[in-house]
Order: C-alpha cells, then sequence, then structure tokens
C-alpha cells in the first residue's frame, strides 16, 4: 500500500517557478498574466477605436466633414426669391414684361446645388406670342443671399428689383399693399392711357367682364396720361390731347357709359379729338350732361389722384388691371386674377 502511494505521488507533476531575476520581484508567470492582461487591454481599445461609424443616410444636399449638409435657404425660400425676380420682368421694355403674367410658378423645379452653393429654380410659362407653346425660365440664385447669378434661356436681368412676387398664372401679388376688402364685390381698377395701342378695346373688354361679374367685382376706370398721351403734347397742346381721358373719367360713372364707349370707338382713330365732338358723342349716348358738366369741372384733381394712385402701384405701362388692391395683371389674363382673388377670400371665409 505505501509502494502504491509513493509511486501516484512520483507520476504527479512538478511545476517550479522561477523568479525572473535573481533577487526576487516578480516571476514569469505573473509576468505572462501581466502581458495577457495588456493584450486584451489594447485588443479592447482596438475594437472601439475601429469600429464602424454611423453611416448617414439620406442627405439631401450632400455630406461635408461627415455630416449631412444643409443649405442656409429652403426650397420655399428660393422659389419665393425667385418669384420676386419673375415679377421683376414686368418692367422691362421688352416682350419679356409678358413673363411674369404667363409663368406656372405652381409646377416650378427647385434644386440645390452644393458645389456651387447655388440653387437652380426652372419656371414654366406659356408664350403668348407662340401659339401659347410652353417653354421654361430658368435661373440661379446665390445660396448666401439668393440674389440673381444668372438666368438662362434668352432672357436678361431685369432693369429693377421689386418686392413683388408671382402668385399664381397671370397674377403679381403687389408687395406693400393689402386687400381693399375681405367680402364681395372686390374692387377692379383697369389702369388705361385711352391713347395706349388697345386701350378702347380694353375698355370695351373691361366693361363686358363688369356686367358679367356684377355680383363679384366692382369695375372702376383710372384714367392716366403716360408716354402715348404726351407724344401728342407739342401737336394738339395738352389741354385738348387730355380732354379725352377727362370725358372718359366723368362718363365712367354713369350707367350709359357703355354706349358713350363705343360710339366713340366709332370717331376716335388714335388721335386727340375735339372738345365738341367729345360732347355731342356723349349727348348722343344719352349721356347726363349736367353730370357731365359738373364732374368736368373737378376733373383736374380726379385725375391728379388717379396719377398718384398709379405712382403707388408702379403702373408703367397700360392698360393694366389691379384687383382688390393687391393683385396685378394684364388685360389677358385679369380673369386669372379675379378668380385668384376670390377663391382666396372663399378659402379664408
Amino acid at each position: 500500500m505505501a509502494e502504491t502511494k509513493k509511486k501516484q505521488k512520483a507520476s504527479e507533476p512538478v511545476f517550479i517557478i522561477k523568479p525572473a531575476l535573481k533577487r526576487g520581484g516578480l516571476d514569469y508567470l505573473h509576468i505572462s498574466l501581466i502581458a495577457l492582461v495588456l493584450v486584451l487591454v489594447a485588443l479592447a481599445f482596438s475594437l472601439a477605436y475601429f469600429k464602424q461609424g454611423v453611416v448617414l443616410e439620406n442627405c439631401q444636399y450632400g455630406i461635408v466633414n461627415g455630416t449631412c449638409s444643409a443649405p442656409k435657404y429652403n426650397s420655399t425660400q428660393a422659389l419665393a426669391a425667385a418669384e420676386r425676380v419673375l415679377a421683376s420682368y414686368a418692367y422691362v421694355n421688352s416682350s419679356l414684361s409678358l413673363l411674369p403674367y404667363y409663368s406656372e410658378v405652381g409646377l416650378a423645379n427647385v434644386s440645390f446645388i452644393q458645389s456651387e452653393n447655388e440653387w437652380f429654380i426652372q419656371i414654366p410659362y406659356e408664350d403668348p406670342l407662340l401659339n401659347y407653346k410652353t417653354f421654361y425660365v430658368s435661373m440661379l440664385l446665390s445660396g448666401n443671399n439668393l440674389t440673381l447669378v444668372q438666368p438662362f434661356l434668352q432672357t436678361v436681368k431685369p432693369v429693377s428689383y421689386t418686392n413683388n412676387s408671382v402668385v399664381s398664372l397671370g397674377v403679381v401679388n403687389i408687395s406693400g399693399r393689402v386687400l381693399c376688402t375681405t367680402k364681395t364685390p372686390i374692387p377692379v381698377y383697369l389702369m388705361v392711357d385711352p391713347y395706349a395701342p388697345g386701350a378702347m378695346q380694353s375698355i370695351n373688354n373691361a366693361i363686358n367682364l363688369s356686367d358679367s361679374l356684377r355680383n363679384s367685382i366692382n369695375m372702376s376706370y383710372k384714367i392716366i396720361f403716360t408716354n402715348y398721351s404726351r407724344s401728342f403734347y407739342s401737336g394738339y397742346g395738352t389741354g385738348t390731347t387730355q380732354d379725352l381721358g377727362r370725358y372718359l373719367l366723368c362718363t365712367s360713372s354713369q350707367k350709359d357709359f357703355a354706349g358713350y364707349v363705343a360710339n366713340l370707338s366709332k370717331v376716335f382713330v388714335g388721335r386727340p379729338l375735339d372738345n365738341l365732338t367729345l360732347y355731342q358723342t356723349a349727348e348722343g349716348s344719352g349721356i347726363n350732361l349736367t353730370m357731365l358738366s359738373a364732374c368736368m369741372d373737378n376733373s383736374t384733381q380726379t385725375l391728379q389722384f388717379q396719377a398718384s394712385l398709379a405712382q403707388l402701384y408702379n403702373i408703367v405701362s397700360t392698360p393694366q388691371y389691379v384687383v382688390d388692391c393687391k393683385y396685378s395683371a394684364i388685360p389677358q389674363t385679369v380673369g386669372e386674377a379675379i378668380n385668384y382673388t376670390l377663391d382666396s377670400l372663399n378659402q379664408s371665409s
């Protein structure tokens, strides 16, 4: 039995742990354990440091310095700035002045060019001079301040800028003006120089429009004298030239105004008429001559007021409409401006 125990004891392994240094200190086993711990710590650190970062997705305007880039302004603000630029073309002395009234801002395409820090806006418009074919006006706006950098498609920069904006097809919102009323009938002004091309036809059309929408609009006629009238001053005199405007002003408030304009159109050929012809035409059209005379006595002051009104709305060419004191339109688009205003009033009521 004792012999067996000796054999078993002799077969057991013996571990000899030597000190790492001759004078004691750490032994090799503890050094190995410390090295293993250091390796594990280094591994944990490397996993934490080199792990996969957050993946950026849906960055609409690109990635800058590892984060989603965002422009200074949003697409709504960029489009609003483009609408103001577009409205400014109304004051360009060319066919481009029609551009604000035939543009479909509701179908505009707006995108941001990250590399250039610019907004690109593309707006379709119908060209009335080319059978209303659809074309596009495009422009680049600065991403810093939304100013116009460059227009495209054979357009030019407007001479001056306003805060007006195109709000719908054929409708320009006049900056700084407020609505005249919150109920129908809404006021509609026809600003017209009687010597401007198409002036008489525009007055006739306004009369017909007033008749067809008598429950929705209240039409009034504002007579102003622009370069068309002034071109006759040297040959006919200021008084004789402006007499046509005075008669139109003073007959427009009477019920037989439509008949007067119809008869006047038969004798008017684009040049000033003498006072006798104007008076006889009014007499033959059923105009109340007493009311006419009273109005003529005060017509100078009234015409001055209407000239100030045209200046307030920055009317530089005629014929032009102002709808509900806030929206401007040309004769071809006044229906759209009236409908836009009526729809807005219905939505707010």
